[in-house]
């Protein structure tokens, strides 16, 4: 049989996993003889360094290197340079996958091509297509997609057990966190409900440990930090949030600004931190215990997986939530790169219709659940508002198909086009969704009565992913199928009725609130500017403004693209954080502007704020004044050490450079949104 393998991609760190001669999973370990690897690219001159090597280099403060993109997966906007070329998350992630393979083409001596890879169970279908993309541009054919944590009920399942077992799979990783309610017989693996936060794990905790020391110095000192600093204590913090694991108190000395200040950090200090987070893991662990209707009585317990949970305060808090405690037997870090190695040998087995070779330990016919509802935009029955019709319900067992019948007038000329706006999401609101593209059907038929019916079909594939087909019933023949990027008007355009559509794109007000995140912004100065975010939302009319979310630093980030969703601004406002970007100030947002802004129908403003020089202001000139040449009405904010020279050059006139004091953010902010959407219908239609 082909030497397959199982692979953990993980945020932090990745494991890859093989079968052995006697059916037992085993960890392919590195040249160290470490069983993971960090998740940390460095890229140099003469080429990109993966895993112990870049994390080294990241932790003595190299600005070329890069770590969490996972987060980042299937973002169209996120892209980053290095020595003249640009990088997504899929080339980043494929550059882990690819020495993943070569350590395990090393040990086993002999070429690996084919691999089943995780992701976390809440994973949307972006995210998942992009991992599949990963997998392939390092050389693997990616037999499946498999969660993590039904990959780690695959692990727990070696151990022999004749009875049923229900239990919840509670992973938090480095940068996500899974909850999924599981069932497990001699034979079968059965997933009943999942649920899950791209945007929570291990780092989170690592932030809270950073936020917390480094205000406490600037207020005991009076003194800001650098950014190479704030990189230097992000390196600390994480080792202090290791000790505190085997310890119940550490130190952490802080040199920074020429002073040197030591703090004794204890467990108890770092639980209170930190309380908010765990209190996000048992809300969505709650969730899914009321989806399958059970209680805490109806399961057998909770198994902890990923490295985060090896924080004391995990098992003490599963045994608060649970009554029992943590179930134990498996190793965290490994269990799910052995579940995927498990899933890789039956995928093999399946595909070639081979009987079973092997005395496989924890061969189970597995049956997982998709985490994301399926939907489209339609109009309501009475055509008042649109709606996110759901086709395929969350939580349903994959692979799946749905088919739904439509009726179109067919154009005499052949130009018939039939739009479908895909989603994920679990409410009927269009705004409160995440859209997985538009979705074109062409090339209809001549229909006599010129009324084409069609039979279109909704599927969720093994992987988790979103597949769609139409055919036009009375001849049979498919349409074709092209997907093409969302219009920049979505999802603002499904906010007012259909017959408002085109008088509210009219009047439509676009402002994109561009916050400098580095280093210096930590503490305080992010604080304040969250809150002046808030009171600027505050004082918009959310059904004629959209706004968005860009932070930069050494590099840009899209945080939210523009939109009317209140909920949605405040979360994208509440998850602002330092060290997303870097910590320096290499990078300007005024691209990102311009590519945002420039075909918005309506006034289109961005709001600049930072507290600090910027290393490459010539160029940031340059592209503010492409922004003021397509009438993108730039204001600029600073504070601190900012430079007022500079503030007036990006601005668009010298009324919209303004510098302030940090704490007269949040009525500066105040006054802008007032004035601005007060001017609204004097700018461009």
């Amino acid at each position: 049989m082909s030497t397959v393998v199982g692979i953990d991609l993980g945020t932090t760190y990745s494991v890859i996993a093989y079968v052995n001669a006697q059916g037992k999973p085993e960890i392919i370990p590195g040249t160290d003889g470490k069983a993971i690897m960090p998740s940390v690219v460095q890229f140099t001159p003469e080429g990109p360094i993966v895993g112990a090597l870049a994390k080294e280099a990241q932790a003595n403060g190299n600005p070329d290197t890069i770590a969490f993109f996972k987060r980042s997966m299937g973002d169209p906007e996120f892209l980053l340079s290095f020595y003249g070329r640009d990088y997504t998350p899929v080339d980043l992630s494929a550059l882990i996958l690819r020495a993943l393979k070569e350590r395990a083409e090393a040990f086993l001596g002999t070429p690996i091509t084919e691999a089943v890879i995780t992701v976390p169970a809440y994973f949307t279908h972006p995210q998942r297509i992009a991992t599949i993309q990963a997998g392939k541009a390092a050389g693997l054919d990616v037999l499946k997609i498999i969660s993590e944590p039904t990959a780690a009920a695959l692990a727990y399942g070696i151990r022999p057990s004749a009875q049923l077992q229900r239990m919840l799979v509670y992973d938090l990783g480095g940068g996500t966190f899974d909850i999924s309610l599981v069932e497990i017989t001699a034979t079968d693996l059965t997933v009943i409900a999942t649920d899950g936060d791209n945007k929570l794990g291990g780092k989170d905790w690592d932030d809270s440990l950073i936020q917390y020391l480094s205000t406490r110095f600037e207020q005991e000192t009076g003194l800001e930090m650098s950014d190479e600093e704030l990189n230097d204590l992000s390196v600390q913090a994480e080792q202090l949030k290791h000790s505190l694991s085997s310890r119940q108190s550490a130190p952490i000395r802080i040199q920074a600004a020429g002073q040197m200040k030591t703090y004794t950090i204890n467990r108890t200090t770092f639980e209170e931190l930190t309380h908010d987070l765990m209190a996000r893991t048992q809300m969505l662990t709650e969730q899914v215990l009321k989806k399958a209707n059970l209680s805490w009585a109806g399961i057998n317990g909770v198994l902890p997986v990923g490295g985060s949970t090896r924080m004391p305060i995990v098992r003490t808090f599963i045994e608060r939530m649970s009554g029992k405690p943590a179930m134990g037997g498996i190793n965290p870090d490994e269990a799910v790169a052995l579940g995927a190695a498990i899933q890789a040998i039956m995928e093999i087995e399946q595909r070639n219709q081979d009987e079973p070779r092997l005395q496989l330990a924890g061969r189970k016919k597995t049956v997982d659940v998709i985490a994301h509802s399926l939907g489209l935009i339609a109009e309501s029955d009475d055509r008042t508002r649109y709606l996110n019709s759901i086709i395929i319900q969350k939580n349903k067992p994959i692979p799946i198909e749905n088919a739904r019948p439509y009726q179109i007038a067919v154009r005499p000329k052949g130009d018939t086009r039939l739009e479908v706006f895909l989603t994920q999401g679990e409410t009927d609101k269009p705004l409160e969704c995440t859209y997985l593209g538009c979705y074109v059907f062409s090339d209809f038929p001549a229909i006599a009565g010129k009324i084409a019916k069609l039979e279109i079909s909704y599927a969720y594939d093994k992987n988790g992913v979103v597949n769609i087909s139409a055919r036009e019933t009375s001849t049979g023949q498919p349409l074709k199928l092209t997907i093409e990027p969302l219009p920049s008007d979505v999802p603002d355009r499904f906010a007012l009725p259909p017959t408002q559509q085109t008088t509210q794109q009219q009047r439509q007000l676009t402002v994109y609130l561009a916050f400098d995140l580095s280093g210096s912004m930590s503490g305080q100065p992010l604080e304040e500017a969250k809150r002046a975010a808030r009171e600027f939302m505050r004082h918009c009319d959310l059904q004629s403004t959209s706004i968005g979310l860009i932070s930069f630093s050494d590099r840009t980030h899209i945080n939210l693209h523009a939109t009317n969703n209140q909920k949605k601004i405040e979360q994208a406002i509440d998850g602002l954080v330092i060290g997303l970007t870097g910590f320096g100030n290499a990078a300007h947002p005024f691209d990102d502007i311009h590519s945002l802004l420039k075909k918005r129908s309506g006034a289109p403003y961005a709001v600049v704020l930072t507290d600090g020089r910027w290393s490459y202001q010539d160029r940031a000139i340059q592209a503010a004044q492409i922004c003021h040449r397509a009438e993108i009405e730039i204001i600029a904010i600073g504070f601190g050490g900012a430079d007022r020279q500079f503030l007036a050059q990006i601005a668009s006139s010298s009324e919209q450079s303004l510098f302030t004091d940090l704490g007269k953010l949040t009525e500066t902010f105040s006054t802008i949104a007032q004035e601005i959407t007060g001017s609204r219908g004097s700018k461009r239609a």
